[in-house]
């Protein structure tokens, strides 16, 4: 059985008339990077408050790293990090003097050392020594997320962490996730960007109007039954080089490359992905010249998975697969 680093039960909460949050269940598995998706005011940032202590739930249980909440320690709240959306900060601090003001609220020992190790690997050395309140929006998202790695949490919760950053910033802190996730760190982060999530998360939290619609791995959420619609196709070719002429022929809707031998088709009418499709795009490769190694049901993307979990037709799933109470 899997070992959670984070699960909430039966989570609910209510603002005055609003229920912001009603009976939320999920889990995150240690070691794993899950993301957290919805549309604004779905109740994601809600949930996170209630899971780091910001805001007292009205019903429901949280257990961190094993340990439920009730029985909270301060060594345990040591173990986890929370950056909000919104950066936090002193204007008139330097960048080092900001982590060192709360290296030493952490206890940290050494903290010159820690601090300087952080700074660089955020990508602010270079700045290190700059007043945050000069800092761009961006560059202060990094400085918070540098102050939350202060204490080497086990459980990072990260609430729109690539907001305000450019291609680049994005980048660097996908690198980031991985490296922690390397280093045994589980995190959970919210975004709005699934095609950046899809790169980096093991697993997802989908939630709409305050409930969890689904939480697991992608491939596992669509409704049994409903198809992407693409198939995978595995070349023996450099897929860069069919990509053109692929694209030009009338039967095709859609083609990308996936991986340097790999491309995802689209055939023209969203034909399924049965055995007639994927003969189809067999004759197709290999009338344009190319040798076509396995053709198979393209996974779902993250977009797939969230048009489809969104339709009316489709309820909301009380119990997520993988939590065991």
């Amino acid at each position: 059985m899997a070992i959670h680093a984070l699960a909430v039960y039966a989570l609910s909460k209510t603002f005055g008339a609003k229920r912001a949050v009603e009976d939320a269940t999920f889990a995150v598995t240690r070691g794993e990077i899950a993301g957290f998706l919805g549309p604004n005011g779905a109740g994601k940032t809600t949930v996170m408050n209630m899971i780091v202590g910001l805001t007292e739930p009205d019903a429901g249980e949280i257990e961190l790293l094993g340990v439920r909440r009730g029985n909270r320690r301060r060594e345990l709240r040591m173990l986890v990090g929370y950056l909000q959306e919104k950066p936090r900060i002193y204007p008139e601090m330097t960048a080092r003097g900001y982590l060192r003001f709360f290296a030493d609220l952490y206890g940290i020992v050494d903290s010159g050392s820690r601090v300087g190790e952080v700074i660089e690997r955020v990508g602010l050395a270079s700045a290190a020594d700059r007043r945050l309140g000069n800092f761009s929006r961006g560059m202060q998202q990094r400085a918070c997320l540098a102050r939350v790695m202060l204490h080497r949490p086990e459980l990072l919760i990260l609430d729109e962490p690539t907001l305000g950053l450019d291609p680049n910033g994005i980048a660097d802190m996908r690198a980031i996730f991985r490296e922690m996730k390397a280093e045994g760190v589980t995190l959970l982060f919210s975004s709005h960007q699934l095609a950046e999530m899809e790169r980096v998360c093991d697993s997802v939290v989908f939630m709409r109007r305050g409930r969890v619609l689904a939480a697991g791995r992608p491939a596992e959420l669509l409704p049994p039954g409903v198809s992407t619609g693409s198939l995978a196709v595995e070349l023996y070719e450099p897929a860069a080089h069919c990509l053109e002429h692929i694209a030009g022929l009338p039967e095709v809707e859609h083609v990308r490359q996936t991986a340097p031998h790999r491309v995802e088709l689209v055939l023209g009418g969203r034909t399924a992905c049965g055995r007639d499709a994927r003969a189809q795009a067999a004759r197709l490769f290999l009338r344009a010249g190319y040798t076509v190694l396995a053709i198979d049901a393209a996974a779902p993307s993250l977009e797939d998975v969230f048009i489809s979990l969104t339709r009316p037709e489709n309820p909301v799933r009380q119990e997520p697969a993988g939590l065991v109470h």
